[in-house]
């Protein structure tokens, strides 16, 4: 279902509007796919890993009553899974930690450290203020 004419416009002024208040999390968000990208989250190469070690833990178990090498077959088919899957995860964070590193590194200390302690020092506020109310 696609967005009206009105809805696209609508986001695309949140989005102008949420980049031009805070250009650190527009620029982390608007870097980062999620899904497909090269940074690598569910690629098809870590589907096929995950595929293959289903199909190794179904068939080592459906053949265990045969031979007890199934059961070794069926165990590495759930560590391929596993690994598959841990794999796609780091793949991901990595790729999205590794970029917002570099453009904190980029940017001076005081600025990101006078904004951080300026929003924690609101939040901390906030709840005091919530306890006080009790």
């Amino acid at each position: 279902m696609s967005l009206s004419e009105q809805e696209q416009r609508a986001l695309r002024e949140i989005e102008k509007s949420l980049l031009a208040e805070d250009p650190n999390f527009g620029a982390s968000v608007s870097s980062d796919s999620s899904f497909g990208g090269s940074g690598g989250a569910i690629t098809l190469r870590g589907m096929a890993l995950v595929v293959v070690g289903l199909v190794m833990l179904v068939g080592g178990v459906a053949l265990a009553q045969t031979s007890l090498w199934f059961v070794l077959l069926s165990i590495a088919g759930f560590l391929v899974m596993f690994g598959s899957g841990i794999w796609m995860l780091w793949g991901s964070r990595t790729g999205s930690a590794g970029a917002s590193k570099k453009k904190r590194k980029s940017k001076s200390g005081k600025a990101n450290s006078a904004d951080s302690n300026g929003a924690a020092s609101k939040l901390e506020e906030n709840f005091r203020r919530r306890f006080e109310e009790r």
